[in-house]
């Protein structure tokens, strides 16, 4: 028997100067120009699904759509939907019912594990293909392997930093676009492209540089794991 095909994951993100990519306040502003929209609708639509945690849907609250006609007619050319499909990592699903959850073009997974009273699970299952894994939080390795069978493999990773360390630490992302954008925001509170408890020096993470493009005042960044 043939082995299954491997995962593909990788994170885009646009941070500041100094790695955050938000206040400490969480305010709703984009840090990128349209070229780093662009960049992310790019990625989006090469990606079999976009993954986020549960922060991200309660600060923005909006599915991940492609917004240009032409990477949505160019998946469309390839027989797939003019969006990849929506993943949302959360323990207990303490989740606001947000147009993410109410859109019309989007098709919707939700990891979430025992913790999930069964009102809210009755609730999302409506709106979602809900699955429950054991832990206290999703872990990463099940939920790539559960997309993996239902054909998802190209894994596109957006925040936040908690989700990022959790598949980094598991060894899972292959490649990580950043883009630099020249701001300084600062706050020892304020989220970062990467948070969690962090590596050490013995166990961290080596890159290998792939691209960089200079457009304007920011810095677009490609690396792959070494």
């Amino acid at each position: 028997m043939a082995p299954a095909a491997r995962s593909h994951i990788l994170v885009n993100m646009a941070l500041s100067v100094d790695g955050r990519i938000n206040t400490r306040a969480r305010e709703h502003f984009a840090l990128g120009s349209e070229n780093d929209r662009r960049l992310m609708d790019e990625l989006r639509e090469r990606s079999d699904a976009v993954i986020v945690g549960a922060g991200t849907v309660r600060h923005d609250g909006h599915p991940m759509r492609l917004r240009y006609a032409d990477l949505r007619a160019r998946r469309e050319a390839r027989g797939r939907g003019p969006h990849p499909v929506n993943v949302v990592l959360s323990g207990n699903l303490d989740l606001p019912f947000t147009p993410f959850f109410t859109a019309t073009d989007t098709q919707r997974i939700v990891f979430t594990t025992r913790r999930a009273s069964a009102a809210r699970l009755r609730r999302f299952e409506r709106a979602a293909d809900v699955i429950v894994l054991p832990g206290k939080e999703p872990s990463p390795a099940r939920v790539v392997t559960e997309l993996g069978k239902r054909g998802l493999r190209r894994l596109l990773l957006e925040g936040g930093g908690e989700v990022h360390f959790a598949f980094a630490k598991a060894g899972l992302v292959d490649e990580w676009y950043v883009t630099l954008t020249p701001r300084l925001i600062g706050g020892r509170t304020a989220p970062s492209f990467l948070d969690g408890d962090g590596f050490l020096k013995r166990n961290h993470i080596e890159l290998k540089l792939v691209s960089q493009r200079h457009i304007g005042d920011e810095i677009f960044l490609h690396y792959r794991r070494r």
